[in-house]
């Protein structure tokens, strides 16, 4: 499994119905695992996604709703294990290829600030949800009240390197 297909949904472009498609999707053990490794979290308890695909004119799509993951994490302060659930929003358009980009044929009035690309047919669901927990996720959770207080023990001052030819110079006058 590569880090561009941590978690492995997908949708063919062919399989949306004019109406839509809503979905609901749940990590297995395997996908939770990975997701954990690659999110440096200890473990992943559960991850669903609850979303709608919308089909538009010129072979655009729109996706809309959430993903949560639980996870359970270390306190950086107390060292004590801790749950956490996070919550992301998916609001993502997903254009063909040639709408993309400066080539001919690219939209350049788009109203989607930066579509995602339809690749062999496909809309890449999971990486999506995989970037956006990634940049949720906290990477140094603290425990409810946990606090970490500095004690500044003073160190010796080290001599300035520059105090020994002040003082050559200081006999040489």
């Amino acid at each position: 499994m590569t880090m561009d297909r941590i978690i492995d949904w997908t949708h063919e472009t062919r399989g949306i119905p004019e109406a839509g498609l809503a979905v609901t999707r749940e990590a297995d053990e395997a996908t939770r695992a990975a997701l954990a490794e690659a999110l440096g979290v200890d473990a992943c308890t559960r991850l669903v996604a609850r979303y709608t695909i919308m089909p538009f004119e010129s072979g655009r799509f729109e996706l809309h709703g959430e993903a949560e993951l639980n996870a359970q994490q270390t306190c950086v302060v107390t060292l004590d294990p801790i749950e956490r659930t996070y919550r992301v929003r998916l609001d993502v358009a997903y254009w063909p290829a040639e709408l993309l980009g400066d080539g001919p044929g690219a939209d350049i009035d788009s109203l989607a600030d930066d579509p995602e690309p339809i690749e062999d047919g496909r809309l890449d669901v999971g990486r999506i949800i995989y970037e956006e927990l990634a940049s949720t996720v906290d990477p140094f959770p603290r425990s409810d009240g946990a606090t970490f207080e500095w004690e500044d023990k003073e160190t010796p001052a080290r001599d300035n390197p520059f105090a020994a030819l002040e003082k050559l110079k200081r006999r040489g006058d």
